[in-house]
């Protein structure tokens, strides 16, 4: 029977704020090696880690580079059947942990981990006060995000407090959007990613707007190491798909998002 198998592939890139060395170490730890030989590996883009394991597999691999530091990303399915007429290109180099750290309890990820990332449970009575402000259109620089309203400024990147990627299905329509809370402003903003400027981003432009909205959330977690992102968006940044929410949904995850910036238990969280 065919199974959608994933692969764990590093970017080359480090998170925000971290130094060569130390993720080095941290993953030259975790991989059972010498920090020279990961040192080397973290240059080079495109190393595979682990493949041919199932998602819930491949998510643990991920959080586990993720929290020493490094960037990687979770490829989509290979079908064994796909695999069995094309050989897979050979890897730079394989590495295979002797352990990848377990999940923490549901709602927390481990401390080392950046940025701060929270579970929020959909089941709770969405709040009408935190409905979305729909954007236009975003543009922006290396130094700020413009949500063309006239009536906002320019918003640095540590004003940006949330983050959330989500595709929103409204019949057979699916249109992949970014949810964004910043600081001031009790209601968060959301684009729909084709309406975003990408140009003006220090950020390489991809042909397929979602592999280039990635790279401006990397940025934007770059820019800013404190943001809050939502459990599913950072599955997103891994490779995965957004997850799928209705206009009721939306709302639930934005009154969550909401409260838990208005609770201040942030930290408590993560």
């Amino acid at each position: 029977m065919t199974e959608n198998l994933y692969r764990i592939v590093l970017s080359g890139e480090l998170a925000a704020g971290k130094l060569e060395a130390d993720v080095a170490a941290r993953m030259a730890a975790l991989f059972k090696t010498t920090s020279d030989k990961m040192a080397m590996v973290l240059k080079r883009p495109g190393t595979v880690v682990k493949k041919d394991v199932d998602l819930e597999t491949a998510k643990k691999y991920a959080r586990a580079i993720l929290s020493t530091g490094a960037l990687c990303k979770i490829d989509p399915p290979e079908h064994s059947a796909a695999a069995s007429a094309a050989p897979a290109p050979k890897p730079a180099e394989k590495l295979v942990p002797k352990s990848v750290p377990q999940p923490s309890a549901p709602g927390t990820i481990a401390k080392s981990a950046e940025p701060r990332v929270v579970v929020i449970q959909l089941s709770s009575k969405p709040e009408d006060r935190f409905t979305p402000r729909t954007v236009e259109k975003i543009s922006g620089s290396a130094d700020c995000i413009d949500l063309n309203i006239s009536e906002l400024p320019e918003i640095l990147y540590d004003r940006v407090l949330a983050l959330a990627a989500f595709n929103e299905t409204d019949g057979g329509d699916t249109r992949t959007k970014m949810m964004m809370f910043v600081r001031s402003y009790e209601r968060p903003f959301v684009c729909d990613i084709d309406r975003i400027v990408f140009d003006g981003f220090p950020i390489k432009v991809f042909p397929k707007s979602i592999a280039t909205f990635r790279g401006l959330l990397h940025l934007i977690c770059k820019q800013n190491p404190s943001v809050i992102l939502e459990e599913t968006t950072l599955d997103f940044l891994s490779g995965s798909q957004p997850q799928p929410l209705d206009a009721v949904k939306i709302l639930k995850l934005a009154t969550g998002i909401g409260s838990l910036i208005e609770s201040g238990d942030v930290d408590a969280q993560t």
